[in-house]
């Protein structure tokens, strides 16, 4: 029995003395971490950031001063050169002045008049017929197919159609001849003129609030003059009769002072065909003043445009023209040749369509 008392006490005592060395060496594991996460001054080396010399280091920049402006736009790509006869593209996209249409067509009733003088030199024998203030009416038609490209020289071409004819009035036929048995009856008579050809216009002044056209035309040209068939025609009845076939070089201008505009042409007839009253015959010897020609003579033409509408427009117009040539002596005369002057007056008032 105090041998198992002993035992159990030296068990007891061995395992005191374990816990305690276990103790101490968990408190001297807890003071050794302490002492190397928190080390001294003394034991710590200290490393100074390397500051290079003050004389190799830029300035900084004023605090004040602007900051740079910034970069100029790029410019924009520069367009390609026109040719010399093209304009620029605003011009070309422009709205047309009503001077420039693509299209007109104007018909005019008109009141005209015609003068026929004819004048021998061997003895005052001077024959004149007169038609004052028959009816008649005009067509004027143009067409300008280029109008709308970009070429400034192709625009300007056009074609023109001018057309006239007198209706319903006659001519006493004792003023027509000197046959002693010529018809007192009044005779029908007709006059007509026409005028195909080609016109060319400028527009002088784009940039004006007050546009100015001129052109310049050339045109095959006829007038026309005949009487009814109730007329006796007498080999030696001398009829004024008009056959003429011409060549018309002429100008003419156009200015709008809105909303009216004024028109102008001038033109010279180069009569290449002239039928002369029977039985007579043309003399083409050379005068200065004719040019070579077997008759020759001129147009004139004005008119006062009023504006209704942007297509429509009503003018008031008066034209005039004259061709003189001249006729052998009568057979057996040795007098110098007949000269006959021709001419007519017109006095019209119609519309104007214009696109």
């Amino acid at each position: 029995m105090p041998i198992v008392t002993s035992s159990r006490f030296i068990g007891f005592v061995s395992l005191a003395v374990l816990l305690a060395a276990s103790s101490a060496d968990a408190q001297g594991r807890r003071k050794g971490r302490k002492g190397r996460s928190a080390p001294t001054e003394s034991s710590t080396t200290r490393v100074e950031p390397y500051a290079p010399p003050s004389s190799l280091v830029a300035p900084p920049p004023p605090v004040d001063s602007a900051p740079p402006p910034p970069p100029s736009p790029a410019p924009p790509p520069a367009e390609s050169a026109t040719s010399a006869d093209s304009g620029p593209e605003t011009d070309a996209d422009r709205p047309r002045i009503s001077l420039l249409p693509l299209v007109l067509v104007g018909l005019e009733p008109q009141w005209e008049g015609r003068v026929f003088r004819h004048t021998e030199f061997t003895h005052p024998n001077l024959r004149q017929y007169g038609a004052i203030g028959y009816p008649s009416l005009a067509l004027r038609a143009e067409l300008f197919p280029l109008t709308n490209v970009r070429s400034k020289f192709l625009r300007g071409f056009g074609v023109t159609l001018q057309f006239a004819r007198a209706f319903g009035f006659e001519s006493s036929s004792a003023r027509l001849g000197a046959a002693a048995d010529a018809s007192a009856l009044p005779v029908d008579t007709s006059f007509m003129r026409y005028a195909v050809g080609l016109r060319y216009r400028i527009h002088t002044n784009p940039e004006s609030q007050t546009p100015f056209v001129l052109a310049i035309s050339a045109s095959f040209s006829r007038w026309f003059f005949a009487f009814g068939p109730e007329l006796p025609r007498d080999p030696y009845l001398e009829l004024p009769t008009a056959s003429y076939r011409m060549v018309r070089f002429g100008f003419d201008g156009a200015l709008e002072v809105r909303p009216v505009t004024f028109y102008g042409a001038l033109s010279y007839l180069h009569g290449f065909d002239i039928v002369p009253p029977n039985p007579r015959e043309i003399d083409y010897v050379t005068y200065p003043y004719l040019l070579n020609a077997a008759g020759m003579g001129l147009e004139a033409r004005g008119a006062v445009g009023a504006r209704v509408t942007r297509w429509l427009e009503v003018r008031l117009s008066v034209e005039y023209g004259i061709l003189a040539f001249h006729m052998k002596p009568l057979e057996g005369r040795a007098d110098s040749p007949a000269r006959v002057f021709d001419s007519y007056v017109s006095v019209g008032l119609g519309p104007y369509v214009s696109f």
